[in-house]
């Protein structure tokens, strides 16, 4: 391995709600996850990106792809905790050389390698001990979709919020001030992963169902990257249609798959 600062961890369970077994939906003829995991190795930042999984399943597809496992917990609640529990198992080749963790979301499989790589020199900055991406929108379905997560940055550009709400509203509409789309990526300094499963929480990680909050209620800053590509997650059976439709156009431009 390499003697680089950055390690991926793609997080991975099967039992999602609102798809089933949507980490494992295979119709483009490989696994979701392994879509991710493909475009997080095209970054030139990562020393590895791993897989941290409690599925057997999950673990045997990674493996015959050629990817690192790491197994872990299914008490896991969030994937930010699935990353911090594989992270103390990084494999000791390069550990001691890793000084931050970036927590990418097995569900968006079209993240931009070159995003990933702008999201790890913002943490190497130092103003935040975390960071995440985002993308300004337009579509007011969208915007209005409780699926589509919302951020609100500071002058800093620290988030300020998240919300599956349309934030912020817009009382006035000549501010300049338009919604920015949260993208399902993490990173963090090594040590703030390590604190992120005991973080207490108020109530607004349960009451949204967003994770990222329980960190913005505890204190820990989040510089938000204003990403060039424009990915998706996948949360519904219609998010994974459109997903095969592009990745469909991408393979007959002969693009990256």
């Amino acid at each position: 391995m390499s003697a680089l600062d950055a390690v991926a961890i793609v997080p991975v369970r099967v039992d999602s709600q609102r798809l089933p077994r949507k980490a494992l939906l295979r119709e483009t003829g490989k696994a979701l996850f392994l879509h991710t995991w493909e475009a997080s190795k095209r970054a030139k930042c990562f020393a590895d990106t791993i897989i941290a999984t409690d599925s057997d399943e999950v673990e045997a597809e990674a493996r015959k792809a050629g990817a690192t496992v790491i197994r872990t917990s299914p008490k896991c609640r969030t994937g930010s905790e699935r990353c911090a529990e594989a992270a103390r198992e990084l494999p000791r080749s390069f550990s001691d050389a890793i000084r931050f963790v970036v927590d990418i979301q097995g569900d968006w499989p079209e993240v931009l390698a070159a995003d990933l790589e702008q999201l790890v020199l913002a943490l190497r900055k130092g103003t935040s001990p975390s960071a995440t991406l985002a993308r300004p929108m337009q579509e007011q379905a969208k915007i209005s979709d409780p699926n589509v997560v919302k951020v609100v940055r500071g002058r800093s550009g620290d988030a300020l919020y998240f919300s599956r709400a349309a934030i912020p509203y817009r009382k006035r509409l000549d501010t300049g001030i338009g919604a920015l789309r949260h993208i399902g990526v993490y990173g963090f300094t090594r040590d703030t992963l390590a604190r992120i499963p005991d973080l207490p929480s108020s109530g607004l990680d349960e009451t949204e169902s967003l994770e990222q909050l329980r960190f913005l209620e505890n204190g820990i800053a989040m510089q938000v990257v204003i990403a060039q590509g424009d990915p998706w997650g996948i949360e519904t059976r219609s998010d994974y249609d459109a997903f095969l439709v592009r990745e469909a156009k991408r393979r007959m431009q002969g693009g990256s798959s």
